[in-house]
């Protein structure tokens, strides 16, 4: 049986593939920040979950106790673009604070959890981050950049890794209709 993590694994896109892994028959535990949406979501498919804000090293830190001792599959899907809904900067602070949001959950989110869970990933393993295709210039502002960010961190990655066996890839997806919480139409 495989050990899956699966960061922002709640909701959504996330959420979607923690249920496949789950349906093979793995062990999958499912991270996130909002602990009732991740009890919910873990109790319909299955799995464990764990809450934690995957782009606070403290946080990703002091979650390595619950976090299985080897792992096969790591799926960076915690983010989304924090921009959504985020008033129009007025300050350079106002455009710095939106800058960072983005690549606090687009990029460090996968680094940091990444790092921390290296050392357990299996021979063989796979680590797979979660893009957009907003990576390729379709003006997602610093959204567009995390994820450009993402995939040039996962070429390194992959190279770092490569020789343990374990593979590194980013998966892009266009726009998706997810629903807002697990298990709703």
């Amino acid at each position: 049986m495989r050990e899956v993590v699966v960061t922002g694994g709640g909701t959504g896109i996330g959420y979607a593939i923690a249920a496949a892994f789950a349906s093979l028959g793995d062990s999958v535990t499912i991270t996130g920040r909002r602990e009732h949406v991740l009890g919910k979501a873990a109790g319909e498919i299955g799995a464990r979950f764990l809450p934690f804000d995957a782009s606070s090293p403290t946080e990703v830190q002091a979650s390595l106790g619950d976090l299985p001792e080897r792992v096969d599959v790591l799926v960076n899907n915690a983010g989304g673009n924090t921009n959504l809904g985020r008033r129009q900067p007025r300050e350079l602070t106002d455009v710095a604070e939106g800058w960072w949001a983005n690549l606090n959950a687009n990029l460090m989110s996968a680094v940091l959890v990444t790092a921390a869970l290296a050392p357990r990933l299996a021979e063989g393993g796979r680590v797979i981050s979660i893009g957009s295709i907003a990576a390729r210039g379709t003006g997602s502002g610093s959204y567009g950049a995390a994820k450009a960010a993402l995939e040039s961190w996962t070429a390194d990655l992959a190279a770092e890794l490569g020789p343990r066996g374990i593979t590194a890839n980013v998966v892009s997806p266009a726009s998706s209709s997810t629903p807002s919480s697990s298990g709703a139409a």
